[in-house]
């Protein structure tokens, strides 16, 4: 059985993002390696994976995807938000990524540059 990670992202970049990380985000959406390529019904977490990148009103941009990772692409992901760090406005919740055999996820969250992955208490 594979461990398969639901992985939800909603949050916005400020105006002023560098162009190398619009580009990378746009490759990892589109790239058929891409973290945020996958559309269509999830494998094994249930629900839709999907990848919405656009301008918004406030000048910067908008994010939102839901996609499902092998616990490979985990330390890949992990770069990737690093990158994405320093340009995510404001800082709080940026999503959640729960384990396939888990009811409940844990919170994402965008603290002093960094994301870090604060786990529910799961007795």
């Amino acid at each position: 059985m594979a461990d398969l990670y639901a992985l939800d992202l909603a949050f916005d970049l400020l105006e002023g993002t560098p162009d190398a990380v619009l580009t990378e985000v746009r490759r990892q959406l589109v790239a058929p390696d891409g973290l945020l390529g996958e559309r269509g019904p999830a494998w094994r977490v249930g629900g839709m994976l999907v990848g919405e990148f656009a301008a918004n009103e406030r000048g910067g941009w908008s994010l939102t995807i839901r996609q499902e990772l092998h616990t490979e692409q985990l330390p890949e992901m992990e770069d990737f938000l690093v990158a994405l760090a320093p340009h995510i406005r404001p800082p709080g919740p940026v999503g959640r990524i729960r384990h396939h055999e888990h009811e409940s996820p844990d919170l994402l969250v965008l603290r002093e540059g960094r994301v870090l992955q604060l786990a529910l208490d799961r007795r």
